[in-house]
């Protein structure tokens, strides 16, 4: 008869630990329909963006979740697109075209911009991550996060002083903005992303050391703020699948379509 494992205080200490994470990062999670509004917001964003003509790539916790999961993360609650700085102007210049589905564009002081549903409801009032700004958001969102060309770091870095405050070692390669994109799934949607296998495990290797081994949050999506203490875990095999969209009706004022999409460009 084999003797059983014993289990020491510090044992004990940690499991508590890791319990308690678990407890906070379900309480991070979006509800159903939540989870249906975001992939629409998606869906009809890079549906636009592609017949404008606008560059994007899937980016952060988003393109985690399309590598490691396939699709949104079980606990993630918005999404990321990076888009040039010099594109926001354009992006803006189509609102009435997101306003036919029921989307609207927010600014976002300091980082870009934000998609979200016009009737969904409004977060507190409160002060962005500088401090100083008073901003209000809407939830769920997508994140347009604005980048820029560094001709003295020959790189693409975030764009607006609070989000370069915030995270000055976010970067996109030359490679990585300006070669061809890949379409790669999330979820149900085909989304552009950093072309190549190698080099999106590279940026996920850069930005989220642990990616393959631990979940890690940071952010209060909600309160627009950093944790006190951030949500660290074990990845398990069980968090390695994603939250579908539901086969509920649409989100949006009205439903979207590819199939309409013209002038659409593959190679952008």
């Amino acid at each position: 008869m084999e003797n059983p494992i014993a289990i020491t205080d510090a044992d004990r200490k940690l499991l508590t630990y890791y319990a308690n994470m678990r407890s906070r990062l379900e309480k991070e999670k979006l509800n159903d329909i939540e989870v249906d509004k975001l992939y629409d917001i998606v869906e009809v964003t890079g549906g636009l963006f592609d017949k404008h003509g606008i560059r994007y790539t899937i980016e952060g916790g988003t393109l985690l979740g399309a590598v490691r999961n396939g699709g949104l993360i079980e606990h993630d609650n918005d999404a990321d697109f990076d888009v040039l700085q010099d594109d926001l102007d354009k992006i803006k210049a189509l609102r009435s075209n997101f306003a036919e589905y029921g989307l609207e564009i927010i600014d976002v002081p300091g980082w870009g911009l934000q998609v979200t549903h016009i009737d969904n409801p409004c977060l507190a009032p409160g002060l962005w991550t500088d401090g100083v700004t008073e901003w209000t958001s809407k939830w769920p969102f997508l994140d347009l996060i604005a980048i820029r060309w560094d001709a003295i770091e020959q790189q693409y870095i975030l764009a607006q002083n609070v989000a370069y405050h915030d995270y000055p070692e976010y970067h996109l390669t030359r490679s990585d903005w300006e070669n061809p994109f890949e379409k790669i799934p999330f979820g149900h949607l085909m989304l552009w992303a950093i072309s190549g296998t190698k080099n999106r495990r590279a940026y996920l290797d850069r930005h989220y050391r642990n990616w393959d081994r631990m979940i890690e949050m940071k952010m209060d999506h909600r309160s627009n703020q950093y944790f006190q203490v951030k949500i660290q875990c074990p990845l398990y095999s069980e968090d390695l699948c994603h939250r579908p969209r539901s086969k509920n009706p649409t989100t949006l004022k009205k439903p979207y379509s590819r199939t309409k999409v013209i002038n659409m460009i593959e190679e952008n």
